[in-house]
């Protein structure tokens, strides 16, 4: 691992201007995810944005009948939440069967839903992904590629995204927004 800054960030546009400032930063919740492609060398962050002290940590229903979920709630507590289990269970049950519960323990709706697109070849820093290096090439495509993408693939990439989070989300037509 390469050496990195890390800053907390408190309010939500503080942690946006801090991330836009530098091309090569990344922001942290649980960092399940994140810590492990950094430890492989996927991922070489200048700055980690801490962004779990930010005020993104809540399930809460709205006025049109749907929910609210904050970036920063845990993997754990959407699962566990009254609303989520009575009236969306499958996204319970996605989340719940998507991890261990140290995972989820540790993970954050955000992170779960900005994981990068991947196989095993992204996972590969010696082998060519289009992912890592835009342009070098998808091995994936010609060589291994059973369990890959069947719909949503494109010439550059048939990797899947690994957030079962989100195709339960995509299931019930949910809207990812981002607000200040």
């Amino acid at each position: 691992m390469r050496e990195f800054g890390y800053q907390r960030a408190y309010d939500v546009s503080g942690a946006v201007a801090l991330l836009d400032g530098d091309p090569d930063a990344r922001f942290l919740g649980g960092g399940t995810n994140l810590v492990d492609l950094m430890k492989t060398g996927v991922e070489r962050p200048a700055l980690l944005v801490d962004v779990r002290e930010l005020p993104l940590n809540r399930v809460e229903s709205t006025p049109d009948g749907g929910l609210r979920i904050g970036a920063t709630v845990t993997n754990s507590d959407l699962a566990a939440h009254p609303e989520v289990r009575r009236r969306y269970p499958a996204l319970a049950q996605a989340v719940l069967a998507g991890a261990s519960g140290q995972l989820r323990n540790m993970a954050t709706v955000g992170g779960n839903l900005l994981q990068r697109t991947r196989c095993g070849y992204f996972a590969d820093v010696t082998a060519n992904c289009n992912k890592r290096v835009p342009g070098s090439g998808c091995p994936a495509i010609e060589g291994e590629h059973h369990n890959h993408a069947v719909l949503g693939a494109s010439d550059h990439c048939v990797a899947t995204h690994p957030s079962d989070m989100g195709v339960a989300l995509a299931a019930f037509d949910a809207v990812v927004s981002y607000e200040t």
